[in-house]
């Protein structure tokens, strides 16, 4: 069984959001500031004004995805913004570390 489940999420860069969706092969509505990714049951809704992602329980694992992604996406814009190199590792437990160089 399924539920509408909400967890707090910063997004501080609303374009670098949108590109991690298109990068992930997801189309997003925009309204606001907040991001719509249709879904058979319930949509997957990202607001970036309150940081908070709402989501049916069984799409999960896809909403991790997209954090992460975006994350990534977030730090390597970051340093190449800032003209650094980006390092990634991922952990055999599936933990994946950057690390950010001058």
């Amino acid at each position: 069984m399924s539920n509408l489940i909400s967890v707090s999420f910063e997004v501080r860069n609303m374009a670098i959001m949108k590109d991690t969706l298109k990068q992930m092969g997801l189309e997003a509505t925009e309204q606001n500031e907040t991001l719509t990714i249709m879904r058979n049951r319930y949509p997957i809704s990202i607001n970036a004004s309150t940081g908070e992602i709402s989501f049916d329980s069984d799409q999960r694992r896809e909403v991790d995805q997209i954090k992460q992604t975006y994350m990534e996406n977030f730090y390597r814009d970051r340093a190449i913004r800032e003209g650094m190199k980006i390092h990634k590792e991922v952990k055999a437990n599936g933990v994946i570390e950057l690390y950010l160089t001058n």
